[in-house]
């Protein structure tokens, strides 16, 4: 990540997560299926049929296992909620289910599943918390406390709200129910990690290449059964740190950004983070255009290297005030602090390939 984001303080929409693990408490205690779930709940169960038979497969699945299994299904459980831990600590282990509770597993993952697709956005869930409890509100905070832009890449905005159908619209109390679904990302997947799939706490928005054509089901603490370190987003106070570098590239001098050595942690941290969101190569292909797109536009008709080194300054601080709220500020700064460090010898090289470029698009336009 490249900033650290806050979440927002007070949602009704926080209270499914603390139905939903003290569901899985009260189950691990033997308790009966009434006596699951917390006061006020149980408006929800009788107007949400399918919310109901979902916690009701998963109670008797796992009532179902034998003791050996149960146990297994607990010791998943602890592993999967003391998560935060994990972040910063390759020593804890995160435990993942048997061959043996394939099938009891597909029925928490189609819980989970259900209850973040549907159940969330349900007029009966809504009706049933003591706070408001509208994702379209919750989202919009979110922007208000942290700015409009993906916080792990940069370049993007976050994903804009979509009108979506329930899983089952056609459940009492569902049918005419469309749901404003904006853009979480389930940090640690949904799949992999059903018991956090409305943990708030691991619901990070962000925007649509980082969620669904970078990341996608990437686990940011397992690589190949390996436990990796990774950035926590809400409590993390460190970031990727990363620098632009202006090379020579035969006669041109090229812009590419990497990521700063530094600590093992953080660079371990960093390395997880490129590897789930490939921000990198991402930022380095619109790079590719870099004199055309952002030095040549701000350059234009400035003289003189003093100028040249005032122009960049003002636009370095602009972009860093900026960051969270236009796309790609973020990554300029970093790249005109590289040109502002810069010889004037170097400076003159840029100022000449400028004019060279606006010379080459004044002959396209009188042709």
């Amino acid at each position: 990540m490249l900033w650290t984001v806050t979440k927002p303080d007070n949602s009704g929409l926080y209270w499914l997560d603390d139905v939903y693990k003290n569901f899985y408490q009260q189950l691990f205690e033997g308790a009966g299926f009434d006596e699951c779930f917390l006061d006020g709940f149980n408006i929800v169960l009788v107007k949400s049929t399918k919310t109901k038979t979902k916690f009701q497969d998963v109670f008797d699945g796992f009532n179902d296992l034998e003791d050996p299994l149960k146990n297994r299904v607990q010791e998943i459980y602890a592993s999967h909620i003391a998560y935060k831990h994990c972040f910063s600590s390759i020593d804890k282990e995160i435990k993942k289910p048997c061959e043996e509770l394939s099938e009891f597993w597909e029925k928490v993952k189609s819980l989970a599943t259900y209850l973040y697709s549907t159940t969330l956005g349900l007029v009966c869930f809504k009706d049933a918390c003591a706070e408001e409890a509208d994702m379209d509100v919750h989202y919009q905070e979110y922007k208000e406390l942290n700015g409009v832009v993906c916080c792990f890449c940069g370049t993007e905005e976050m994903m804009e709200e979509r009108e979506i159908e329930p899983e089952d619209k056609f459940e009492a109390g569902a049918k005419d129910e469309k749901q404003w679904r904006a853009s979480y990302d389930h940090y640690l997947p949904k799949k992999l990690y059903p018991f956090l799939s409305v943990d708030f706490n691991n619901l990070i928005p962000c925007c649509q290449k980082c969620n669904e054509k970078a990341k996608g089901e990437i686990d940011v603490l397992l690589a190949d059964d390996v436990r990796t370190l990774a950035f926590y987003p809400y409590d993390d106070d460190s970031t990727v740190q990363l620098e632009a570098s202006l090379n020579q590239v035969s006669e041109t001098l090229a812009m590419t950004i990497d990521i700063k050595d530094s600590d093992g942690e953080a660079n371990a941290k960093a390395d997880t983070w490129n590897r789930a969101f490939k921000v990198i190569p991402r930022v380095n292909r619109r790079l590719k255009n870099f004199h055309r797109s952002w030095l040549a536009p701000l350059l234009n008709g400035v003289e003189g290297i003093p100028n040249v080194r005032t122009t960049l300054g003002n636009e370095i601080q602009r972009c860093v005030d900026v960051a969270r709220n236009e796309r790609e500020a973020f990554i300029k700064h970093l790249c005109f602090t590289e040109v502002e460090s810069k010889s004037d010898e170097e400076i003159e090289v840029l100022i000449k390939t400028v004019k060279e470029i606006y010379s080459r698009r004044q002959i396209r336009n009188t042709l």
